[in-house]
Order: C-alpha cells, then structure tokens, then sequence
C-alpha cells in the first residue's frame, strides 16, 4: 500500500463499537507506515489508552459536533488527506452537506463514512426524525463511499436512501481473536450459565431478558456486563422477581472478556442492531450465542446449530426455550473459534478497507 496521508474523524474515545472500530482501523493504518491522524471533538474516554502514539491527535475540545464541525473543516484543510474516514452516523452527516466545498478545495481526497446501524430505525427514535431523514437523502451521498457493516444495513440505506445506492459498501466489522482470548486470561470470573454485555438501554433489551430468566430452572446464573439508563430499572426489576442471588449487574468493564470466558452461553436480546461486534467476540471465546433474529447482521453472524441460534424477534417463549436447548446443545467450541477466524480475521478484513482507502476495487 503506498503512503497516504488518513484522517478519522470521531466525537469522543468513550467505550462503544463504533469507537473501537475507528481505534482498530487507525492503528491498522499507522502500523503500515501510512501518517494518521485523529480529529476528536472532546478528547475524553477510556479508549485513549489504546490509539497507537504514532497517531496525531487533534483535540477541538467543544462537547458537540455542531460546536466543532467548522474547526474540523478547517483541520481537515490544513492536514490535506487522502482519505478522511468518518465513524459515527451522526458525525458523518454533520460533515455531509460541507463535502462538496472542501472537495473543491481539497481535491485529491477521499470522503468515506462508516455507518453504525439500521438508520431509518435509528431515525424513528431521534429527536428530530424529519430533519435527519430530510439530511439523509439529500447530503449523504456526497460521500465517495459509505461503509455498511451488514447486508440488512445496506439494503436498508438504499431502500429509505436511495441517493446513496451507487456509493454503499458492506465491510464486515473484524475481530482480533488474539487480543479477545489474550485479555479474556486476565482474571478467573466465576463460571455463569448465562451473560449479555450491552449499554443498559430500551433498545437492547435487558429487562425482557431478566424476565424470561425469571422462568428458567433455579440453577441457571446470569450475568449482564454494562451501563447506561436502563440500570435502575433493571435493579428494580430484579427486587421485585427476587433474582438477586442468580443475576448480577457488573457494571461497565474495559476488559469485559474474562466475564465472556466464564460464561456456557451469550444472549443478545437487542431490537436491532448494526453489526454487533459482542457476537464476533463471544465466538472468539467459543462461546455460543442465542440471539433475537433482529435487523442487523444476526442472521449473518450465526449459523444455526454451530456457533449458536437465532430466536424471531421479541419471542419470549421461544427464547426460554432455546436457551434450555442451548444449554444442552453439544456446540464443538474450537469450531466456533476457526470458524470466527475464518470469517472475521483482522488481516482478512482490513484488506478490504486498504483497498478502499486506496479506490479501487474493496473487495
């Protein structure tokens, strides 16, 4: 790959998939001799620790993207790229509609956005659902490419989007098994039967889950790693069907991976999601999932029966069910693993991002 000068541009370095990606992919890029930078709006968040130090960092220290989003222009001119890589959906179409000036300027860049989930669905839950759709459709097609984690988020942006039909790519998130089982030896967790890792929010789902939990043999242990609005609510939830003793909320952990080893079996209950990188990381471990079989790349995750099983969408029932069966289920583990490398190794995936870095082919 020849030299070339990267910009990513992100919000903040707080713990999600969406942060991780764009530490990932930077310190892919910095460890093949390219010059990177990172433009962050407010330089806060546990993530710091793992950019590479070759990385520039350029903090606009403001605690919005509609604060900064003019400071970042004009990084963006004095660095003069070739590829400006933005990471977050709501980010990427700040930029969006100040893409043709700075091409006009900038001429030899390359504007490319990943996207981060199912966006007509992500829009019916935003504060202003009219005025993000209206940007949608007529900004974000400006972009040389948008990057799309599952095929459900790729048709879903060309059917409610279709400006952006002839610039959507799909990129699967990669998983570095290495790292995943390197960490997931750091400390012995007590063995669970069940665990889910999630921001604690509605659209995850974790008061369902407790609530089918409730129904399982007195022997089954949950385990729920994260944070967030729900917590509360999952609290209370767990009083009042007096799971203390069986369920435990954990918290937020930067190294949730000894608590992923502990467990028989992951559960994801979400209502949709992107591409979640928790299902890549629970198989890295040989751990099997049973997830909701939402939008979102589930059904491109699991395949039935071998590295785990997918539930219809919101079925309670059928989801106490096929955890017991999960339970039980003779799942070969180092299959699940070789199969994860397999499909999601980083070498495997970040080939297609050089080459799209690079404009041609990314596949």
């Amino acid at each position: 790959m020849k030299k070339q000068i990267i910009v990513g541009l992100i919000h903040e370095l707080t713990m999600g998939g969406a942060e991780r990606m764009m530490v990932n992919i930077l310190n892919h890029f910095v460890k093949s001799n390219q010059e990177v930078h990172l433009i962050v709006f407010k330089n806060i968040g546990s993530l710091k620790s793992l950019l590479d130090s070759k990385i520039l960092i350029h903090d606009l220290k403001v605690n919005s993207v509609s604060k900064g989003i003019f400071s970042c222009l004009k990084t963006i001119y004095k660095i003069k790229p070739n590829v400006v890589f933005s990471g977050i959906g709501h980010l990427n179409l700040s930029v969006s509609p100040f893409i043709p000036i700075m091409k006009k300027l900038l001429p030899q860049t390359r504007w490319i956005a990943r996207e981060t989930n199912i966006v007509s669905m992500q829009n019916q839950n935003a504060k202003s659902t009219r005025l993000f759709n209206w940007l949608y459709r007529n900004f974000y097609h400006h972009y040389d490419a948008i990057v799309t984690q599952s095929t459900d988020m790729l048709e879903d942006l060309i059917k409610h989007y279709p400006q952006t039909e002839a610039k959507v790519v799909l990129i699967h998130n990669p998983i570095d098994i290495e790292r995943v089982q390197a960490l997931a030896k750091e400390k012995e967790i007590a063995k669970v039967e069940l665990i889910t890792v999630g921001t604690l929010t509605p659209r995850k789902r974790q008061a369902l889950l407790i609530e089918v939990f409730s129904q399982l043999p007195q022997h089954y242990t949950l385990t729920i790693v994260g944070s967030g609005e729900e917590e509360k609510n999952l609290k209370k939830l767990l009083k009042q069907l007096d799971l203390g003793e069986r369920v435990s909320l954990v918290g937020h952990q930067s190294n949730p991976y000894p608590y992923l080893q502990s467990a028989k079996t992951f559960v994801l209950t979400s209502e949709h999601e992107g591409f979640p990188n928790v299902l890549l990381e629970a198989n890295a471990l040989g751990i099997p999932v049973v997830a909701f079989a939402c939008l979102g790349g589930i059904n491109e995750i699991i395949e039935e029966g071998v590295n785990g099983f997918m539930v219809e969408n919101g079925n309670k029932e059928e989801l106490k069910t096929t955890i017991l069966k999960a339970s039980i289920y003779n799942f070969d583990r180092e299959k699940i693993i070789a199969q994860t490398q397999e499909r999601y190794s980083c070498q495997k995936i970040m080939k297609k991002y050089e080459n799209l870095f690079m404009g041609v082919d990314y596949v």
